[in-house]
């Protein structure tokens, strides 16, 4: 459980009895972790040791609630764990920050140590929403991140390695991805439909999407979406070209997709 995001913040375990296993408070960390929240709480082993750390924003807790870092830059909006990089050895954490930055306010850091693998160096005044992390390209290697400002006509699109793919001043602060055709690239869901990144609809959906999940047991994902007094689930009608594990037997997957009801919408990424 846990309790605050722009200044105090005070986390802590239960068992399944709810009894205390350990708490934590910011100011235990001489005001380090201070204001570091997010909008979610992401549970991941960033540090394979075979037990989960708790991603609360730019900072993480180990598995005993203690501090293993913390950037000490404000409270991100954006904040994804997953093998973003294939270059670099374990998870990554990808973040746009609301707090005004002179520099590094997109940034990529290795999972386990809080070390930047890359920044935008660009200011930015106001990094907003969800952005996006997915492998929506096929001909660059490794996750693609997106992330925008609120009031100011920026978005970008990087490379797993910091490279700018594209620059756009227009467009959504927050696409969905989801896997969704045969190939291993995920689509993105943008202005009603499915498509391809940049491309075509090639699945309209209607209503407001409530969840992007891998429910009904093949790799791929469904889309569920709420309209006046319906509830909706799109699945994929196209034929799978291989076999792949089911994504919600993977843990961190299946715990991200727990995470789904709290705070911003964070789309489950696999830990593996």
């Amino acid at each position: 459980m846990q309790r605050g995001t722009y200044n105090l913040i005070k986390t802590q375990a239960l068992d399944k009895d709810f009894n205390r296993i350990w708490y934590w408070e910011s100011p235990q960390e001489e005001k380090r972790y201070r204001g570091q929240g997010s909008h979610g709480l992401v549970t991941a082993d960033v540090d394979e040791d075979g037990r989960d750390e708790l991603v609360i924003g730019a900072a993480v807790l180990d598995d005993n609630g203690e501090g293993i870092w913390t950037l000490q830059m404000g409270h991100p909006d954006v904040c994804h764990v997953a093998d973003i990089d294939p270059a670099n050895p374990g998870l990554e954490v990808f973040y746009g920050f609301e707090t005004r930055q002179k520099t590094d306010g997109i940034c990529v850091v290795d999972a386990k140590t809080g070390r930047k693998l890359w920044a935008h160096k660009e200011p930015t005044k106001h990094v907003h929403g969800q952005g996006m992390l997915g492998d929506v390209l096929a001909n660059s290697p490794g996750m693609e991140v997106y992330a925008g400002e609120r009031d100011y006509k920026q978005r970008w699109l990087y490379s797993a390695g910091g490279k700018l793919i594209e620059f756009h001043e227009t467009g959504t602060l927050s696409p969905r991805p989801v896997w969704w055709d045969a190939d291993p690239q995920k689509e993105v869901i943008v202005a009603g439909a499915i498509r391809n990144w940049g491309g075509k609809a090639m699945q309209p959906i209607k209503g407001g999407t409530v969840a992007v999940v891998d429910c009904l047991g093949d790799y791929r994902e469904e889309v569920i979406t709420s309209l006046r007094g319906e509830l909706r689930i799109y699945t994929t009608t196209i034929p799978s070209s291989d076999r792949r594990v089911c994504l919600m037997q993977d843990r961190q997957y299946r715990l991200g997709v727990v995470a789904q009801t709290m705070g911003y919408y964070y789309p489950a990424q696999l830990g593996k």
